[in-house]
């Protein structure tokens, strides 16, 4: 998103930019959120491969705590 942390985005976090992108795939697709049990995120160079952060963009985009990710 941003280049050797320059730019408008340096400062904002990976659920924060996340977030918006579950919430439209739910949209989109129609589904409803609460029946969803797996979400799929790639991220690379990310402590942890990113996985907290995408939890937490799950939980903030209105997904169940019971969906993996």
């Amino acid at each position: 998103m941003t280049r050797a942390k320059k730019g408008l985005q340096k400062d904002t976090g990976t659920e924060a930019m996340l977030k918006p992108v579950l919430e439209a795939v739910a949209i989109q697709s129609g589904i409803n959120k609460s029946l969803v049990e797996d979400i799929c995120i790639g991220s690379v160079l990310q402590s942890g491969a990113g996985s907290t952060n995408a939890r937490m963009a799950g939980f903030l985009a209105g997904y169940p705590e019971t969906a993996c990710v």
